[in-house]
């Protein structure tokens, strides 16, 4: 692993997920971009050359009552303690019906470390491919 800190341009306050995000750990560093253009929708955007992004939501935006348990190696990862507020988002994958949302495994930013995580041992009664539809 590089251990060689890594800067950004002025101004921009990076997300460090230690682990990456599943499918992605080479890439550690990401921000998240919102627009009126885009809402209720966000960006996760990788930072670096070929770093990912991800179409992202508000999972209470999606079902109103979401709920999802941090297990506490996670809270150690976010270095936060219980009761402090998070961000919580979860992941959109546009097919050709639509989009899909994964509301089982969301990622979790604390805003007062910059760190996140996705969970990924997530509630089983939220699916992996809920269908957003529009309303």
């Amino acid at each position: 692993m590089n251990s060689t800190p890594q800067s950004f341009p002025p101004g921009i306050d990076a997300i460090t997920f230690t682990d990456g995000l599943p499918g992605f750990e080479e890439c550690r560093h990401f921000v998240v971009m919102s627009s009126p253009t885009l809402e209720p929708f966000m960006c996760i955007q990788g930072l670096g050359e070929d770093a990912p992004s991800f179409l992202a939501i508000d999972p209470r935006l999606v079902v109103d009552d979401y709920r999802c348990e941090l297990g506490e190696s996670d809270r150690t990862r976010l270095e936060t303690p219980t009761g402090r507020p998070l961000l919580w988002l979860a992941i959109v994958s546009p097919d050709a019906g639509g989009a899909k949302v994964n509301l089982r495994s969301p990622v979790v930013i604390n805003p007062e470390t910059m760190r996140g995580v996705q969970v990924l041992e997530g509630d089983q009664a939220y699916p992996l491919d809920y269908r957003l539809t529009a309303g």
